[in-house]
Order: C-alpha cells, then structure tokens, then sequence
C-alpha cells in the first residue's frame, strides 16, 4: 500500500503522499474521539499561552526536540487505518525531519529553502520554496506548530482551547481558504509536551499522531542532525 499514507502531519499539509503505512491487523479500529468540543472554547493566544505554560517553559530554551511518533491515518474507504512510526526532529535553526522507520524507511525533511524527501536511500522528491511560494506558509505553519508559538498561529489560524485533566487541548481552524482547502481542523493536546496531534484533511480524511519519548536540548543539534538539512 505504498504512497498511500501521507507522511505525518507535514505530508498532510502539503497534500503530498510522502509515504505509506501498513494495515492494522485484527477488527476495524474506530477513529479516536471526537475533539471537536475544543472548538466551543474560542481562546487568545495570550489564553492558551497561559494554558500551556508548562509546555511552554520546556520549549522555550529548547534549539532542539526529538522524539518518536505513531501515525494512524484514517480513510473513508478503508475498514482498517494505516500505520507507521518512526522519530522525529526539529531543529529551530534547520528545519523538521519526519523519518519513517516502519513499516519502511522513508525521511521527509522541511525546511525554510523546501521540501526533500528521501526513500529508502535515493531522493525522491525534492521541492524549492522558490518554485512553490506557499511553502513558505506551510514552513512558517509547521515550525510555529513544532515551537508551539500560538501568537505565530493566531496569524493562520482561529484558536481555541481548554483544559483536559491534567493536560490541555488547542483547536486550530485555518483562517485561509488556500490552507483549509488542505486541512480543516487540527486539535494538539498535552501536558509537559505535546502528545498528540489530530488532523482533519479537507476531503474528511483523519491523521492521529502520537508524540511518544519528547525530549527538549538546549545544546542544538548534532554535527550528524545537521547534514540531514
């Protein structure tokens, strides 16, 4: 089923299908539950700062997080959701790095100069900013989202927020119709970090990411993590 599944949240956003997942095996997996009561909760972003203080306080002197995700992908015509994982990067000064590892290898690397994708060892896809000026939008969206920079999102998106349990949860709705024809909704939740993220694609389709091992490095990345940009 390869190419079927987008690359996680950055495959989503530039409706690139970056790489695929496997089927998961055993009974149809339902969707996770709605989220969309976080929209009844219109928030500022002085208001969700204040609600993610905790996760702000970590992030702040981060040049670095790194972590491991599971992606579940959800679509109409598929009785089961497609999977993957692997580990991610971001690096304020570089970029994002999605690397798939399961069910194969597969690197997504967005930066402010493009996007690059990277299959099993050969290029794949590589795409200038300055041949697709809205991904500059897309980089800007995805480093405030990586950041957690609310006032940076509150340019590109409505903002809604409440507390859940111990944690929190933000609702974004693209205020453009150019970046909601690509996704209608996203919803973040967490507590000390962010955990995970749900994304609405246009056409209706679902991703849920777990952020799972998040860890913030004040020192920046390694000699190593910068050559991967």
């Amino acid at each position: 089923m390869r190419r079927v599944l987008t690359l996680g949240l950055l495959g989503a956003a530039l409706g690139v299908a970056a790489a695929s997942g496997a089927a998961s095996a055993g009974a149809p997996v339902a969707p996770a539950a709605t989220t969309d009561g976080v929209f009844a909760h219109p928030a500022s972003a002085a208001q969700l700062a204040s609600l993610t203080r905790a996760t702000a306080r970590a992030l702040e002197h981060a040049k670095v997080v790194r972590g491991k995700f599971v992606q579940r992908r959800y679509l109409a015509d598929l009785a089961q959701p497609l999977e993957s994982s692997g580990s991610f990067l971001f690096a304020r000064a570089a970029g994002v790095e999605w690397h798939t590892e399961q069910p194969f290898d597969s690197q997504f690397v967005l930066t402010e100069s493009g996007i690059t994708q990277r299959d099993e060892g050969g290029v794949t896809l590589r795409i200038p900013a300055s041949e697709q000026p809205a991904l500059t939008v897309v980089s800007r969206v995805f480093f405030a989202l990586f950041a957690l920079d609310l006032e940076a999102l509150s340019h590109d998106f409505e903002l809604s927020g409440e507390p859940r349990g111990a944690g929190w949860m933000i609702g974004l709705k693209p205020r453009a119709k150019a970046l909601g024809s690509v996704f209608r909704q996203a919803v973040v939740s967490g507590d000390a970090s962010v955990e995970r993220v749900v994304l609405e694609d246009g056409n209706g389709d679902r991703s849920e990411i777990i952020l799972q091992d998040v860890q913030y490095d004040r020192a920046g990345p390694t000699a190593e993590e910068r050559s991967r940009f």
